[in-house]
């Protein structure tokens, strides 16, 4: 296997399907991705992972899709594809908060004020509890995971640690309890 460190040469063989040196185009596209990111979205905020993840999802699909004969070149057009797919994405989390993290901050506090009415009172504790039922279906792990990322603010490395889990198996864990909540809540119209 040739390690060649030419961008060129690496962006060729991730074409050609290889999974090492598209591991690696993952790697060197890192600054471009948070680039992206951090355009939108504050360094601190907890979901900088999820959204690395999401564009190395976009990256993997952009070389399948990538079209070598309309004489661009790939590192202009992932550039393109990055900076638009966070930009709909935003676009796409500011219009629609099904689950958000301050609803997962929040769903241990009181969040009615005095000024509301009595039905968006009565709406806001129905979305607690859908909230509440929605994390107790989730397996232990899932929520421990939850609990520890959300509630104490730890690092997916301090929780690592704490659990005895493999880094990766943390973020894993922590995206795939995320979504099956979003799904769960989704189920649910609060109006």
């Amino acid at each position: 296997m040739r390690m060649d460190s030419d961008i060129n040469y690496i962006i060729q063989e991730s074409l050609k399907g290889d999974k090492i040196y598209a591991e690696i185009l993952l790697k060197r596209l890192n600054p471009l991705i948070f680039k992206n990111i951090y355009t939108r979205y504050s360094p601190s905020d907890p979901f900088i992972q999820d959204l690395q993840q999401e564009g190395y999802i976009m990256v993997l699909q952009s070389l399948k899709d990538f079209d070598p004969g309309r004489n661009v070149h790939f590192l202009q057009y992932i550039k393109v594809r990055l900076t638009y797919f966070y930009k709909n994405y935003f676009s796409k989390s500011t219009k629609d908060k099904t689950l958000s993290l301050d609803d997962l901050r929040e769903a241990g506090k009181e969040i009615i004020s005095e000024g509301m009415d009595q039905v968006t009172s009565v709406l806001i504790k129905e979305e607690k509890e859908a909230l509440h039922r929605c994390i107790d279906e989730l397996t232990e792990k899932e929520q421990m995971i939850l609990k520890l990322f959300y509630f104490k603010e730890l690092s997916i490395q301090e929780i690592s640690e704490t659990l005895n889990m493999k880094y990766r198996s943390v973020i894993n864990t922590k995206s795939y309890a995320l979504n099956k909540l979003r799904r769960k809540m989704s189920k649910f119209q609060f109006q």
